[in-house]
C-alpha cells in the first residue's frame, strides 16, 4: 500500500508542467530544505545555490517520482545527494578565525562561549563523514524518524540505526575535549 502524501496531487501536477503546482510545492519545502543544504555544506550561499539546482531537478524529473515513498523522502534523497555532490568538488583549505573581543563584561563572555560552543558544534558536524553528517540533521535537526531517515538516505533501519550511532560516537570524541575543558555538557 502506497503511504499518505500530501503533496501527491502536487507532484502530479508538477509531473504535467503546472507551474502553479511547482510554485505551491517549492513554497511548502523552500525553507527547510535551504535549512538542511546549510547544515550540510556549512553556508547559507551555497546552501541557497544547492536549492536552486534541487528545484530545478524536481521541475524538470517529477515524472520519475514513484508514489512508492512520499514526495519528501524523495526530496529529501534528492538534495542530500546534491549536498555531497557539492562539498566533494570543494577543495579544503585552511581557513584562520580571528575573533576580537571587544568588551570583558561576563554577559560578553558567556555570549562568546555561547558562540563559540556552537561553533564548535557546527564544526565537528562538518567534519563527519557525509553519509554520517546527513543522519544527524535529519535525525536530531530535522527531527525525522529513524525510519523516515532510513528510507530518505536509502536504506535500512538497522543500517541507518549503526550510522547514526557511529556519527554520535565521532562527534562525542570530536566535541569531548572541547566541551570538557570548558565545563559544559
Amino acid at each position: 500500500m502506497e503511504p499518505y502524501d500530501p503533496d501527491r496531487l502536487l507532484i502530479q501536477r508538477v509531473a504535467r508542467k503546472n507551474l502553479l503546482a511547482f510554485r505551491e510545492l517549492v513554497g511548502k519545502h523552500l525553507h527547510r530544505c535551504v535549512k538542511v543544504a546549510e547544515r550540510m555544506v556549512g553556508n547559507r550561499q551555497d546552501a541557497e545555490e544547492i536549492v536552486q539546482e534541487v528545484c530545478l531537478k524536481i521541475w524538470n524529473e517529477a515524472e520519475r517520482w514513484q508514489p512508492k515513498a512520499k514526495f519528501s523522502t524523495w526530496l529529501y534523497r534528492v538534495l542530500l545527494n546534491a549536498c555531497i555532490d557539492h562539498t566533494r568538488k570543494i577543495v579544503p583549505f585552511a581557513a584562520v578565525e580571528l575573533e576580537t573581543i571587544a568588551d570583558e563584561s561576563p554577559a560578553v563572555d558567556d555570549m562568546l562561549i555561547s558562540g563559540q560552543s556552537a561553533r564548535r558544534v557546527r564544526q565537528a558536524l562538518q567534519r563527519l563523514p557525509e553519509r554520517q553528517r546527513a543522519a544527524v540533521v535529519l535525525s536530531y535537526y530535522e527531527e525525522m524518524s529513524n525510519q523516515e531517515a532510513a528510507d530518505t538516505l536509502g536504506m535500512t533501519l538497522g543500517a541507518f540505526q549503526q550510522l547514526l550511532f557511529r556519527a554520535k560516537q565521532h562527534l562525542k570524541g570530536d566535541l569531548l575535549g572541547y566541551f570538557g575543558e570548558h565545563g559544559h555538557g
